[in-house]
């Protein structure tokens, strides 16, 4: 049943908690792990730019330049998720850079990969936090029809 384990990974220490558990299931069950990083696609972030009227070559300038800026977080986010493989040493699966609002491709790659369980972190965002911050946890939970294990995790204040 859980012979995939996926488990997102944000680059944040926070994030990060949800290993020591989803290695422990790994050992004892035997699965495949996959890490995953969401970054935001071409498309995202020229929505999310200011509209300013542009000329046809600076329109085409500031394309090209997001396009360098996905593929620099591309790049950044395979190197992460490599090194934390290398690091523990222990990881059976690979990492996957998908595109896209975190939890859809989340869930999305979830389902591509057949995996069994989503392991997490909350960050122990409640309410007005969660409002303030978002939560892709709390999509992921509300969109998933795979179970997801999450792992409560609080900076040591």
């Amino acid at each position: 049943m859980f012979e995939t384990i996926l488990v997102p990974l944000d680059g944040s220490e926070l994030a990060e908690k949800a290993l020591a558990p989803a290695l422990e299931l790994r050992q004892k069950l035997g699965a495949k792990i996959i890490l995953v990083r969401a970054v935001e696609s071409l498309a995202q972030r020229m929505v999310q730019t200011p509209g300013v009227i542009e000329t046809a070559g600076a329109a085409a300038a500031n394309v090209e330049l997001m396009e360098e800026i996905v593929e620099a977080e591309q790049a950044e986010a395979k190197s992460y998720l490599q090194a934390l493989i290398t690091k523990s040493g222990d990881i059976d699966g690979e990492a996957v850079i998908v595109e896209g609002e975190a939890a859809d491709a989340i869930v999305e790659l979830a389902k591509k990969r057949n995996a069994g369980l989503i392991v997490m972190s909350s960050h122990g965002h409640g309410g007005i936090g969660r409002l303030i911050f978002g939560s892709t946890t709390d999509e992921v939970l509300r969109h998933s029809d795979i179970p997801v294990l999450l792992v409560r995790s609080r900076h040591d204040d």
